[in-house]
């Protein structure tokens, strides 16, 4: 038969009675609580971890054999639009000189100095863009470059300009890569 287990001399024990509880904090730190999380980040970052709070990046989107987003498709087939060389120029100073809502503060006059040509030769190169849906105008000095050419396909520039726009900007200023016949010599 077992025999019951027992007590040690050294360790009374006290029926009923339960250990204090802990004295509330008097006062709340924010501050402390902030340098606690800024001290576990900067470990984080030590052990060579990253934390981002940005949103998850939609795949691309492939359109034939290859897998390219829709901007290096359009990007590889530029020369298929024929541009003339001041709408090249005028194409390339919208992209460097856009904001985050992919606008373009820019007058014919101005542009038209920058490139050492007529105002007239600057209002048919806008004219081409706005043909092919690379730009179009806003309102007199502002124009807007589309949002497939001016940000990465599914970056959160272009999706925050996608919804601002709407849906349907997509499919009513539809970049449509020229089809070139092959000539036989």
């Amino acid at each position: 038969m077992a025999q019951p287990l027992r007590r040690s001399e050294s360790a009374p024990v006290q029926a009923g009675r339960l250990a204090p509880a802990p004295a509330p904090a008097d006062t709340f730190d924010g501050m402390e609580s902030a340098r606690q999380l800024l001290q576990s980040l900067e470990k984080l970052a030590r052990k060579g971890g990253t934390f981002s709070t940005n949103p998850d990046v939609k795949p691309y989107a492939f359109y034939g054999q290859q897998h390219l987003s829709m901007s290096q498709v359009i990007q590889a087939n530029l020369w298929k639009f024929n541009l003339s060389a001041t709408s090249r120029n005028v194409l390339d100073h919208m992209t460097v000189h856009h904001d985050d809502q992919a606008l373009v503060e820019m007058t014919q006059a101005s542009l038209a100095v920058k490139f050492g040509c007529s105002q007239s030769k600057v209002s048919r190169a806008v004219g081409e863009l706005t043909r092919h849906n690379f730009a179009w105008k806003e309102r007199r000095g502002q124009y807007r470059l589309h949002p497939l050419y001016a940000y990465r396909w599914g970056s959160r520039k272009q999706r925050a300009l996608l919804a601002k726009l709407g849906k349907d900007t997509l499919t009513t200023k539809e970049i449509v890569i020229p089809v070139r016949k092959e000539t036989s010599r």
